[in-house]
């Protein structure tokens, strides 16, 4: 039962540390950043006159370096855990 809760508690604490863990995607003018757990923090677009294709296509760049980096930061953070 004490390994259970101990186990529960090492969950919980990871998940804190997944939510605390924050990386910046970038492409072009635009830059995301996202939480450890997926969810967008910030959009900055830093140029005032993007046509359409290209604003659609540096947003879907800047999300997936995001995500890359929370994943190789979360992978990191964590292999000397388990």
């Amino acid at each position: 039962m004490f390994d259970k809760l101990k186990q529960l508690n090492e969950l919980r604490k990871m998940k804190k540390a997944i939510e605390a863990e924050t990386v910046t995607g970038e492409s072009g003018d635009v830059k995301i950043t996202i939480s450890g757990d997926f969810k967008v923090q910030n959009v900055v677009i830093e140029s005032e006159i993007l046509e359409k294709n290209k604003l659609q296509r540096e947003i879907e760049y800047a999300f997936n370096d995001a995500v890359k980096k929370v994943q190789m930061a979360l992978a990191s953070k964590f292999q000397g855990m388990m």
